[in-house]
C-alpha cells in the first residue's frame, strides 16, 4: 500500500485527496496546508493527518508519496525535499516556474531513486487520446495545422490570488495554455520556434488572453489560445487539426466528443460523425491510478518529470516571445 500525502489542500490538492481516498493501491494518510480551517477541514473530512509546511510532511517516514499542488513557484523547493527524502512525487502542472528551476529538477531527477510524475492530465482525457490516436493511425495523413484552444471563464482566485501574481503564476500561458502546449508536443515532437502575444500590461483589468504560435520540427504549425477573462462564461476547450487526408475536430461546448472529416477520392469532401465514448473514469483519478501503477510496476509514469520540463521550456520561450515581441528559438 503507497501512502499518500497531499500538500496544497485547496481546489487540486482537495480534487486529489478524495481520489487518493478511494484509489486502490494507494491510502491518503496526510494533508499539509498554511491554512488552518483547510486543515481542520482535511482532518474531519478525510480522517487524516495534518501538517502546516510541506516539508514537514515530507520528512514523516510514514510517507511513501507526496503529491504537490501549491502554487507553482513552491513546487522545485518541494521536489529538491522530496527527491532528499527519497519519496515518490507527483507533482501539478506547470512542473516549475523558472528556467533555473527547470535546471535543478533535471539534475534532481538523475538523482531521483523514486518516481516523479506530472500532471498534465489532458493526456489522460479521452477526446484528446482518440484525437491523438486518429493522428499516428494515419486518418488525417500528414498533419500540418493544428488549433487549439482553453478558456472562457471568469479569472482564476487562488489562496492570496496567487495567480495575479505573475511572478507566482507565469500567467494564462504558463498555467493554462500549457495544456496544450503539452498535449501537441504529446502529438507532434519537440518544438522549434515559438512566437506569442498576450494582453497582459495592456490592461488593468483581471483579465489576460495569449495568442501562442508554435512551429514544430517536423514542421506542423501549430495555433494555441488561452483565455482568462472577467466575465462568468462557460469554460471549453476545442482542436483541430488538419493534415493530407482529412481533420479531426471536438469542442466541449458540442455534445460530440470527436467529429471526423474524411476527405474523400478525389478531393470531395463527405463528412462522417465518429463520437467517441467518453471514458467513466475521471481523467484526474486516471493519471493518479497510473502513478500508482508505475511505482508498482517499477516503470515512468505516463508523464515524465522529462516530458514536463521540454513544455515548461516551451511555455516560458512563449512568455519570453509575448514580453520581448521576437520569435524566440528552441
Amino acid at each position: 500500500m503507497i501512502r499518500v500525502a497531499v500538500i496544497g489542500y485547496g481546489t487540486m490538492g482537495r480534487l486529489h485527496a478524495s481520489i487518493w481516498k478511494k484509489l486502490p493501491g494507494a491510502r491518503l494518510a496526510a494533508v499539509a496546508d498554511l491554512d488552518p480551517e483547510r486543515r481542520q477541514h482535511a482532518e474531519a473530512q478525510l480522517g487524516v493527518k495534518s501538517y502546516v509546511k510541506g516539508e514537514e510532511v515530507i520528512g514523516d517516514p510514514d510517507i511513501d508519496l507526496v503529491d504537490i499542488c501549491v502554487p507553482t513557484d513552491g513546487h522545485a523547493e518541494l521536489i529538491r525535499r522530496a527527491v532528499e527524502m527519497d519519496k515518490h512525487v507527483f507533482c501539478e502542472k506547470p512542473l516549475v516556474r523558472t528556467r533555473e528551476e527547470c535546471d535543478l529538477v533535471e539534475r534532481l531527477a538523475a538523482e531521483a531513486r523514486k518516481k516523479i510524475g506530472v500532471g498534465h492530465v489532458v493526456r489522460f482525457f479521452p477526446e484528446y487520446v482518440a484525437a491523438r490516436e486518429k493522428i499516428l493511425s494515419g486518418a488525417v495523413g500528414r498533419p500540418a495545422v493544428a488549433r487549439a484552444f482553453r478558456g472562457g471563464s471568469l479569472f482564476p482566485r487562488g489562496w492570496q490570488d496567487w495567480y495575479a501574481d505573475f511572478a507566482r503564476s507565469g500567467g494564462v500561458i504558463l498555467d493554462l495554455a500549457i495544456h496544450d502546449i503539452d498535449y501537441l508536443r504529446w502529438c507532434f515532437g519537440e518544438v522549434e520556434r515559438v512566437y506569442a502575444k498576450t494582453t497582459r500590461g495592456v490592461t488593468d483589468e483581471r483579465m489576460e488572453h495569449a495568442f501562442v504560435m508554435l512551429r514544430f520540427k517536423n514542421g506542423v504549425i501549430a495555433h494555441v489560445e488561452g483565455s482568462w477573462a472577467n466575465y462568468p462564461g462557460q469554460f471549453y476547450t476545442a482542436l483541430e487539426i488538419a493534415g493530407s487526408k482529412g481533420m479531426v475536430e471536438f469542442d466541449t461546448r458540442k455534445t460530440a466528443a470527436i467529429v471526423y472529416n474524411k476527405a474523400a477520392a478525389g478531393e470531395e469532401w463527405a463528412n462522417v460523425a465518429v463520437p467517441e465514448s467518453p471514458s467513466l473514469v475521471s481523467p484526474y483519478e486516471a493519471e493518479l491510478a497510473d502513478m500508482v501503477a508505475a511505482i508498482r510496476e517499477g516503470r515512468e509514469p505516463k508523464v515524465t518529470l522529462k516530458d514536463a520540463v521540454a513544455t515548461v521550456r516551451v511555455a516560458l520561450a512563449a512568455v519570453e516571445s509575448a514580453e520581448t515581441g521576437r520569435v524566440i528559438s528552441l
